[in-house]
């Protein structure tokens, strides 16, 4: 294991996988002021959801070379990027969502028969992760299939105005819906933060587009 000052490095399997600081911050301090163990339960379902990704990665033999997970992008590159179809690219997109939800079906059923409560949020979780990453905001699975969907017809450029107003016009109600969400709980802010950490990431990436 290699610690820097912004980065933790260490090796698994092969992979080289960096943490970033101000990620185990904001981790951190999501923790500490979420009393609902909501976000615990967000990181157990995020954990599943990557793992799909990998694990449909590992089926068409783009073996993860490195992971790396900072306060606004979580990357995974793997060997044969470059030589990937898009029909793989949309293979391992879908693979992360539909094992979330194939996760959920599979809890809800060991619920069903030992009805252990803590796996209701969990469930919820899981449908929650893998629904919300299908829509088509550009940092998500779903924009980045509707950004290849729209390449296939469109420039590169005209595709990536499309999605970001896409992504801005998704994002802007979800962001006022988490809001009275927080009102009316006066403690979930769950769907307002992802909301507005979804829109900074947007923001970031594209300066230039608002000038």
């Amino acid at each position: 294991m290699k610690i820097s000052i912004s980065d933790i490095q260490f090796n698994f399997w092969g992979c080289k996988i960096t943490v970033s600081f101000p990620f185990l911050t904001i981790i951190t301090l999501l923790l500490l002021i979420d009393d609902s163990g909501f976000v615990i339960y967000g990181l157990l379902a995020a954990i599943i959801h990557e793992c799909g990704h990998i694990l449909a990665m590992l089926i068409k033999k783009c073996e993860p070379r490195e992971i790396t997970l900072r306060a606004f992008d979580i990357n995974i590159i793997d060997k044969n990027r470059i030589k990937r179809s898009y029909n793989d690219d949309l293979f391992i997109l879908i693979a992360g969502p539909l094992f979330n939800i194939i996760f959920s079906f599979v809890l809800f059923f060991v619920y069903r028969f030992y009805g252990f409560n803590f796996l209701i949020k969990l469930i919820f979780f899981n449908l929650f992760i893998g629904i919300f990453n299908i829509l088509p905001i550009e940092s998500l699975d779903g924009g980045q299939i509707f950004f290849n969907l729209l390449c296939r017809k469109l420039s590169i450029k005209i595709s990536e105005k499309f999605i970001v107003l896409t992504s801005f016009m998704i994002l802007m109600p979800i962001a006022v819906f988490g809001f009275y969400i927080l009102i009316k709980s006066k403690y979930n802010f769950s769907l307002l933060s992802l909301s507005c950490y979804l829109m900074g990431i947007l923001l970031l990436n594209h300066k230039d587009f608002y000038y």
